[in-house]
């Protein structure tokens, strides 16, 4: 009856039996002392199990986020780009170096645009001296070079 008995105890203690197992066991376990004292064992480390459990909504202590955040933040590794990027200094380092690209491409455009380089206008020479690039490769180089000797700007030709 040991077996049995045992058996029915967890369902004993967890009050998931009938009444008439609940009886008949309880009969049992007032005249054996062996299973008696299993259920009782039984019964501690049931309360120690339950001691063991945390409560339901666990709260971390006030400031707990504040210092995860500060220790991730002293660990960061800090690289030269970050005096960079994170501070006035680069700010103001940015503006200025867009200031000065701002300027310079201005002074290109309007100093072209002045000599006629950029205006998109292009003088074709009518010279009879024209000499057409076509041919083998010294030809060629010969051919530049006498159009390159017999330009004239300014006056159409």
């Amino acid at each position: 009856m040991h077996g049995s008995v045992r058996d029915r105890l967890e369902s004993l203690l967890s009050e998931g039996s009938s009444t008439i197992e609940r009886r008949e066991v309880e009969e049992h376990l007032s005249s054996c002392a062996e299973c008696s004292s299993e259920l009782t064992a039984m019964k501690t480390q049931s309360e120690l199990l339950h001691s063991l459990r945390a409560p339901q909504e666990v709260e971390p202590a006030v400031g707990f986020y504040a210092r995860v955040v500060q220790r991730i933040e002293e660990r960061a590794n800090t690289s030269i780009w970050s005096v960079f990027i994170d501070s006035p200094f680069g700010k103001r380092l940015a503006y200025a170096s867009l200031a000065v690209a701002l300027l310079l491409g201005t002074y290109v455009v309007t100093e072209e645009s002045q000599d006629g380089h950029l205006g998109g206008r292009v003088v074709v020479s009518q010279n009879s001296s024209f000499t057409p690039v076509i041919g083998d490769q010294q030809e060629q180089r010969d051919a530049v070079l006498v159009n390159f000797a017999s330009y004239q700007s300014g006056t159409g030709q």
